[in-house]
């Protein structure tokens, strides 16, 4: 349904016993969840995927000064497990504190079979008036099927964008809307107008946007020779090392803008990520990390399993992949030219080689967040995977408060509370579209890769309220068919 006057959106959706609304990136979906809560007449239940999404619809409510009594919020995950384990024999579920895909399986199901039995139906009933279910797009289908039983009870109606399903199930793609959302969640209308870019007065980006979003909907090429001044398109080649100076030349140029910045890189290709933040670390470039980072669990793994110089490598083998400047090899030969009573690197790195002599000594944690600390603090050096080395450290704090627990289940708890509390991106910050799904910055340099689908372009290209670069082979968006 073509967008009318959105003045009456809410008083539809309210009335709706199941429905959904298709909503563009920067078009006013999140008021509009808003306006319909302030419409209810009851207290409604607001459902997303992420803590962040929770804390951003907390703002939007709290800023329109809306009742807390008018609403509840949860992810689905969480609100999944919660009436799971508080009627477990209805549910079957054992899982308290999920930690893994299985572990959340297991939750998903338990909900299913709570569902399923009715034994909640007059609990739901009594709580809520209705739901409104954000980011539909990243529903799972297990997480769909969930939604669509809470619909049998309560009304329902979903908000979201299929161009933005760009999250991958461990190869289960998202829940397709054509099969599975509309035929349960018949469309209300389609919300096209992009209020974010006229609201920072970059009309000529949100008409531009509002243009090609048809032509990436269908796969088709973007043509970049009618672009607005605000989009920048550079050629990038294909070798490595030039590709790599052409990213850090278009960063610079870009940080002479006013605002924040994000360089959208591969999403399949961490060690690429963190290689341009590397390049860039001298101007505090930043990674943003996958709350779940694999690259962390590797690397307190071998601290967690060697002792006396392997603990000390495996230390040093964790700062090489956080941050530049510590000059390895030179370390190791004043630690080495120590041990024979030479003072061989003083000057330049201090106290460290006492303590890289005491944590071969002892192996303990307390060493260990020593020397990280240590590093950290020389001029020479610069942090460029923040998150990842802010987790080992807090990991290591936890285990040396008293904690009794492995430093992977460190790093879990560490790695759990980032997701509830949410994460301070950096001001000039490398990811992906997985990770900046969601977010806005001033500005936004986009590198070509052969995985950004269309949607994926759409995602980044989105991101921007200001000003864009394009970095890529030829002079045109070519999503892969």
């Amino acid at each position: 349904m073509a967008e009318a006057d959105d003045a009456d959106l809410a008083a539809i959706v309210c009335a709706t016993r199941a429905g959904s609304v298709v909503a563009a990136a920067g078009c006013g979906k999140t008021e509009q969840i808003a306006n319909a809560v302030e419409h209810s007449e009851g207290r409604r239940l607001i459902l997303t995927h992420t803590h962040a999404g929770v804390d951003a619809l907390r703002r939007r409510l709290r800023d329109r000064k809306v009742s807390t009594n008018r609403y509840a919020i949860d992810t689905i995950a969480g609100w999944c497990l919660r009436y799971s384990a508080s009627y477990p024999l209805r549910s079957g579920l054992t899982v308290t504190e999920p930690k893994g895909e299985q572990d959340w399986s297991a939750v998903y199901a338990a909900a299913l079979k709570l569902l399923a039995s009715g034994a909640i139906e007059r609990v739901l009933r009594a709580s809520y008036c209705g739901v409104l279910v954000d980011e539909y797009q990243d529903c799972s289908h297990r997480q769909h099927e969930i939604v669509t039983a809470i619909s049998k009870v309560l009304p329902t109606c979903v908000f979201g964008d299929p161009l933005q399903a760009i999250f991958d199930f461990n190869g289960q793609a998202p829940v397709d809307w054509k099969a599975a959302v509309f035929p349960h969640f018949p469309l209300i209308r389609t919300l096209t107008k992009a209020h974010r870019w006229h609201r920072h007065g970059n009309a000529a980006l949100a008409t531009w946007l509002e243009a090609i979003r048809p032509v990436l909907e269908s796969g088709s090429n973007v043509a970049l020779d009618k672009r607005p001044a605000c989009v920048t398109w550079e050629w990038l080649p294909d070798q490595d090392g030039p590709r790599q100076n052409k990213i850090v030349a278009a960063c610079l140029k870009a940080m002479g803008n006013d605002g924040n910045l994000v360089v959208i890189a591969d999403s399949v290709n961490e060690g690429a990520r963190a290689a341009i933040a590397r390049s860039l670390g001298k101007q505090r470039f930043s990674t943003i990390e996958p709350v779940e980072c694999k690259a962390i669990f590797g690397a307190t793994r071998k601290l967690a399993t060697t002792n006396g110089p392997k603990r000390l490598e495996a230390t040093l083998d964790l700062l090489e992949k956080c941050m530049s400047g510590i000059g390895r090899a030179d370390f190791k030969k004043a630690v080495a030219a120590r041990k024979l009573g030479r003072k061989l690197g003083e000057t330049r790195f201090g106290t460290l080689i006492g303590l890289a002599l005491a944590l071969e000594q002892d192996a303990s944690n307390a060493s260990c967040l020593a020397l990280i600390d240590g590093f950290a603090g020389l001029p020479a050096c610069h942090i460029y995977r923040r998150e990842m080395l802010s987790a080992v450290r807090s990991a290591l704090k936890l285990i040396m408060s008293g904690e009794d627990i492995s430093l992977a289940e460190a790093v879990w708890r560490v790695q759990n509370q980032l997701r509830h509390a949410g994460r301070r991106v950096p001001y000039y910050s490398v990811g992906s579209t997985l990770l900046v799904k969601g977010l806005e910055f001033a500005n936004v340099v986009i590198v070509h890769s052969p995985s950004l689908s269309n949607k994926d372009w759409y995602v980044a290209l989105t991101r921007a309220t200001h000003r864009i670069t394009i970095l890529s082979p030829d002079r045109s968006i070519r999503p892969p068919g």
